[in-house]
């Protein structure tokens, strides 16, 4: 007598791999609290800083205030992430180019590097195959490029909703942190019921 067979095992789960972009690293300067957190919270994973990144952080220094002391704090901040990639090429920066120009959907671009960081992460990650990349990042069109690709996006807001719900931030710690960057006009201010929530509209999307 035979019995059924067994089930063949589920798929091993693709480990994790993020990436910042400058918009997220931006926030997360303004913030020394919140910096520390997102680390502690990251802190497992794999992580990637892309070589883009770093350049338009060190172009945005070269802009007016407070953007560029925040993108200031940003580059010493940067140690977490490990020494910089450099994006493949031509295919790797051939797509950032044209992710580039979609983001900048007709407008002029302020300097040549705007979009530049974001559009290299989406090009590199979305083109990984045994890895299930993140993009971490505050640029709501930069999210929904990503997702167009197969890359799954954050907010910095909305992985603070996340570690609420893993119990490793409280909803008004969280607050308190929002709080501080609408403060410093960086984003919309959010309760901590939202918070603990997600409902936290676009900044929560896609």
């Amino acid at each position: 007598m035979t019995g059924h067979p067994k089930p063949a095992p589920p798929p091993a789960a693709k480990p994790q791999v993020w990436f910042p972009d400058t918009s997220a690293l931006i926030t997360l300067a303004v913030h020394l609290p919140l910096h520390e957190v997102t680390v502690d919270a990251l802190a497992d994973k794999k992580r990637v800083l892309l070589v883009a990144v770093v350049a338009e952080l060190e172009e945005l220094t070269r802009l007016s205030q407070p953007l560029a002391s925040w993108a200031n704090t940003t580059l010493g901040q940067l140690g977490w992430l490990g020494d910089p990639v450099v994006l493949d090429s031509p295919s790797g920066t051939n797509l950032a180019s044209e992710i580039q120009q979609d983001l900048a959907a007709g407008r002029t671009l302020r300097h040549d590097l705007e979009h530049w960081g974001e559009s290299a992460i989406i090009s590199l990650a979305s083109r990984a195959i045994h890895l299930r990349p993140f993009m971490l990042s505050d640029d709501y069109d930069a999210r929904i490029a990503a997702h167009a690709r197969g890359v799954e996006a954050m907010s910095v807001h909305k992985l603070l909703h996340l570690l609420i719900v893993k119990g490793r931030i409280t909803a008004p710690e969280a607050a308190a942190f929002s709080d501080a960057l609408h403060d410093a006009g960086r984003s919309p201010d959010f309760t901590a019921d939202e918070l603990r929530s997600g409902r936290l509209k676009r900044v929560g999307e896609p």
